[in-house]
């Protein structure tokens, strides 16, 4: 877990002075859990979750590179609306066929070919 914090950090480009910043926390902190002294908090964890729009599951799960399909850079690129209105659509899909998946990405074709 604290791998992937770190490596969340060094993909935003940030500093472990300028993460804290971001988080409102002190520096030692984030020095601490790199140097493997301390673990991060689940709210800690839940503050970096929001903050950089990583899922909590992704701290957990087993390999996992934030780059393997470049979602979350896309996330980063969108305003606040279209993030709210990508996650509604992530949700539903969440609950949605294979199928009707496919005519999704059909129709997200002909949409974007405008």
């Amino acid at each position: 877990m604290t791998d992937k914090v770190k490596e969340l950090r060094k993909s935003k480009g940030l500093t472990q002075k300028e993460f804290a910043d971001i988080l409102g926390i002190n520096i030692n902190t984030v020095a601490q859990a790199e140097s493997y002294r301390q673990n991060y908090t689940i709210k800690l964890l839940r503050k970096i979750s929001e903050k950089f729009n990583v899922p909590m599951r992704w701290f957990f799960d087993e390999p996992g590179d934030l780059d393997d399909t470049g979602v979350y850079k896309i996330l980063d690129r969108f305003d606040y609306k279209k993030k709210t209105k990508v996650k509604e659509i992530v949700e539903r899909l969440d609950k949605a066929e294979i199928d009707d998946i496919d005519v999704i990405i059909q129709l997200l074709d002909k949409l974007t070919r405008k």
